[in-house]
């Protein structure tokens, strides 16, 4: 949820019964035995209030990650990952988020937009014809990135490791059992040992005293013959290591015993013993030497190298790359087929340094739809964001639409938008024509006109922005002073000047009833005042005209979509009905003791139905709960109309 500044939170305390003394289970106690009996009950806390001033920013920066929402709470951080402003040509978004937190933003997320590509480098597996095993690409987008070198070297977790035998030189056998001079001897062995003893093989069960019971019978008794764990036979998948030490689950191992040799993969891992994906394509006749295979890598920037050793390739592996490479200049990422090859062919191939390539700079003019869409996309999937801004789509009527049409598909945001600043008031091209091409039906945007003046960083006058990101922080402030009822108007622009573009009664009575939102500087302020509250919905949907009711509601719903997730999988019963109804009242009596609702009760402001009218048994059977709302939201004084007659004592004025 985005940042609160609603002021309808404030949880109230739950009483809640100390714990019996009796083990009493889940169900009821037994209250056969006379006696005091304190029982745990589930309470259920009141609805805390959604957040609704966190602002997503979209657009073009001077550096940082594209098309990936990223959260600041200031403007250092935003200067840190972004860059300051993009001046040649002049862009936007810095200077709304500047805005954004000069007028009392305290969170945002920005997801950059670009042309740029960041530069990479396939690194080649060890098969023959080589495939890709991983790819490497500079996180900073454009040229920058093909200054970094990459090398991969050959790394062993095990190095002078070897399957492990057992050997003790004394015991007798009788049927299923191998007896040894000792306990200790006996305790050398482990249950699963393959053995030889006088020539026959067999395995052990487990191990008792100085007794080894095997699974199955000798053919034949023996007395006093040597006893040892036997060479590895193809097909066996368990082995004992005798020094297990960085062994574990996805090790590629290397086997080796004279001119016998192959690789494995280990699944699991107990003590010393190893079991492995396949059996062994090999027999041994003596103990195969054991290495690993890992690799390692070498990021060289313009400030240093940065050394990531010892890498697998399986996610089951503690070295597992996705999890050890932390690297400041580079992301290393599986290719987007997967690799062909098994270990280690598999394996990225040693690799001299060598220079990622491909990166290309941004051409801001460049920047049209598609890169937005995905912008839009990527944002989709975060929840904790109340309002959208893109101040650098102002020339794109489409892009605009596409952020009305994302928060309506959300249902859990609102637009902030800009008109053209070249555009005059009325007329053919007009700002009302930029209206006609931003409505939402259930009024989830805003449009604002005209662009306010503000300082150039650079020290050279003042210059004109669109205002969406000032205008966002005015709804935080405000949110947070007076609550989301209140319409985020009649409010003053900090870090402003001036606006572009003065307007007269007339043309601001016109872009005002057509859903224009309009920023005046009026004589004697120092600042610029938000003179508008009207969302961009249809003339009709009358229900939907102001920014503040829109608002509501979605505070309203995102809360209750919060407050009521303890409700699913409840035992759909009249007491489950009760307990929503109660919650949900308690919920709306705090928003309309806040002033957000019309009403001189409680019973006037909302109503809540939860009963079988709304819950017949055809919805029940869906495992559905039906909770029906009404609620009466305040509306703005948008006219306050001042009636000024004669009278015989003296002159009346009356405010309706």
């Amino acid at each position: 949820m985005g940042q609160s500044g609603s002021g309808f939170g404030g949880d109230l305390p739950v009483l809640m019964g100390a714990k019996t003394s009796a083990r009493q289970g889940v169900g009821m106690a037994d209250y056969r035995a006379p006696g005091v009996y304190v029982e745990e009950m589930t309470a259920t806390g009141p609805i805390s209030g959604a957040g609704t001033s966190t602002a997503a920013f979209i657009g073009p920066t001077l550096r940082g990650r594209t098309g990936q929402p990223t959260k600041i709470t200031n403007w250092t951080q935003f200067t840190t990952l972004f860059g300051e402003y993009v001046n040649a040509p002049r862009r936007y978004l810095a200077h709304a988020v500047r805005g954004f937190f000069d007028n009392g933003g305290t969170v945002a997320y920005v997801v950059r937009v670009g042309t740029a590509t960041r530069a990479f480098l396939e690194l080649g597996d060890r098969a023959d014809p080589p495939g890709v095993a991983l790819v490497v690409r500079a996180v900073e987008e454009g040229p920058a990135g093909e200054a970094i070198k990459v090398a991969v070297r050959d790394a062993r977790i095990v190095r002078d490791a070897r399957v492990l035998q057992v050997q003790v030189e004394h015991a007798d056998a009788r049927g299923d059992t191998v007896t040894l001079p000792s306990a200790e001897d006996a305790r050398k062995f482990v249950p699963g040992d393959l053995i030889e003893i006088d020539g026959q093989l067999a395995e052990v069960d487990r191990v008792r005293g100085r007794d080894l019971l095997l699974t199955a019978a000798l053919a034949r008794d023996v007395r006093d013959e040597p006893v040892r764990t036997a060479a590895p036979k193809a097909g066996q998948r368990r082995l004992r290591i005798d020094r297990p030490r960085g062994v574990e689950r996805g090790s590629v191992l290397h086997l080796e015993q004279g001119d016998i040799s192959e690789w494995v993969v280990v699944e699991r891992v107990s003590g010393d013993v190893i079991e492995l994906a396949a059996g062994l394509a090999n027999a041994y006749p003596a103990p195969p030497a054991i290495t690993s295979a890992e690799f390692s890598l070498d990021v060289t920037g313009p400030d240093g190298v940065e050394h990531f050793d010892e890498l697998s390739l399986d996610p089951r592996h503690s070295r597992y790359f996705a999890d050890q490479v932390a690297s400041r200049l580079v992301e290393v990422t599986p290719p987007g087929e997967p690799g062909l090859h098994a270990p280690p062919a598999g394996l990225p191939a040693v690799l001299a340094a060598t220079p990622l390539a491909g990166g290309l700079p941004d051409t801001l003019e460049g920047i049209e739809a598609p890169a937005y869409e995905t912008a839009l996309a990527r944002l989709e999937q975060v929840d904790d964001v109340n309002l959208v801004c893109a101040p650098d789509a102002v020339t794109l009527p489409a892009v605009q639409q596409r952020l009305v049409e994302h928060c309506e598909k959300l249902g859990d945001r609102f637009a902030v938008l800009d008109a053209p600043d070249a555009a005059a008031p009325l007329g053919e091209g007009g700002v009302l024509a930029r209206r006609e091409q931003v409505t939402s039906e259930r009024g989830y945007a805003a449009l604002y006109y005209p662009w306010i003046t503000i300082s150039d960083p650079a020290g050279r006058g003042t210059f004109a922005v669109p205002p969406s990101g000032h205008v966002a922080g005015v709804f935080a402030r405000s949110d947070s002073r007076h609550g989301v009822h209140k319409a985020p108007a009649n409010e003053p622009i900090a870090g402003a000047f001036g606006v572009s573009r003065a307007l007269g009664l007339a043309d601001q009575g016109e872009l005002n009833d057509a859903g224009v939102n309009v920023l005046q500087a009026f004589a004697g302020s120092a600042r610029p005042m938000v003179w508008g509250a009207r969302t961009t919905a249809p003339k009709h949907e009358t229900a939907w005209r102001y920014v503040n009711v829109r608002r509501l509601f979605l505070f309203i719903e995102e809360s209750l979509q919060e407050g009521l997730r303890w409700a699913v999988f409840q035992p759909n019963d009249l007491s489950l009905r009760k307990r929503v109804e109660r919650t949900v009242s308690e919920f709306l009596t705090r928003v309309w003791t806040a002033g957000a609702l019309f009403g001189a009760t409680a019973d006037q402001a909302f109503y809540v139905k939860i009963d079988d009218e709304n819950n017949p048994a055809a919805i029940r059977e869906l495992g559905r709960l039906v909770v029906d709302i009404g609620v009466a939201p305040v509306r703005p004084a948008e006219f306050v109309v001042v009636r000024i007659g004669m009278s015989q004592g003296g002159t009346q004025v009356q405010e309706g």
